[in-house]
């Protein structure tokens, strides 16, 4: 009996993505507490997440790739390009915050989730993605959609943490995921809860990491120490 091929579409695609915002947290403990070796827990910066996903994306059939963007000018943020009924779309599966649908190459999209909004815009082919969050929006980053040898790309993240580079998560930690209803991120001592149906809630901390992520986030990490 002869199977029949399923075209996958952009909903099987965001709703891979959406699984990876529930079950790998976007964090720096790798960078902060461990001299950038890999810890036993699941995510990590947007390299470790990206890479993740597209291998599961490869596994299920897409015909995805891994691509880089900018953020404040530099290039060190890492994205999914995936092609798919003939167009091309990126998976910013790597986020800290919950970017949880394709952005198109061709097209301008805005989205909302967790009270909090997406948008991106186009100009002379480069796309630029906006984050807005109680009201004040800002520039994430910047999309080249022309692709880089993915070869190099992968050079550069091996080399992500003895290059020089500063990232924005490098003095303080971070760590955020879908949790059941709610987006959670920690920055620093600071917890930001957001759902879909009430205000963020602002939580501050003086317990050490260990705890905050054992109580909020359910992750166990014994030999982490702020």
């Amino acid at each position: 009996m002869t199977s029949i091929k399923v075209e996958l579409t952009v909903q099987d695609a965001e709703a891979l993505m959406l699984e990876h915002y529930c079950k790998e947290p976007f964090h720096n403990l790798h960078l902060l507490f461990n001299n950038g070796k890999t810890l036993d827990i699941p995510g990590g910066t947007c390299s470790d997440k990206t890479l993740s996903f597209l291998k599961e994306a490869r596994a299920m059939g897409f015909n995805a790739h891994l691509h880089s963007a900018y953020i404040g000018g530099q290039e060190i943020h890492r994205l999914v390009r995936m092609h798919i009924d003939g167009r091309i779309y990126f998976a910013d599966i790597g986020n800290g915050w919950p970017a949880i649908k394709l952005f198109p190459a061709d097209e301008p999209i805005s989205y909302q989730c967790f009270c909090m909004g997406y948008r991106s815009e186009i100009q002379q082919g480069r796309i630029s993605i906006f984050h807005e969050k109680q009201g004040r929006e800002s520039l994430q980053l910047e999309i080249d959609p022309i692709p880089r040898p993915e070869e190099d790309i992968l050079a550069d993240i091996k080399a992500r943490y003895s290059s020089g580079i500063t990232y924005p998560f490098s003095n303080s930690v971070r760590f955020s995921l879908i949790k059941d209803d709610q987006f959670l991120f920690l920055r620093g001592n600071r917890l930001e809860i957001h759902n879909n149906h009430k205000p963020a809630l602002f939580l501050t901390f003086k317990e050490e990491i260990c705890s905050v992520l054992k109580d909020h986030f359910d992750i166990e990490i014994p030999a982490i120490r702020s």
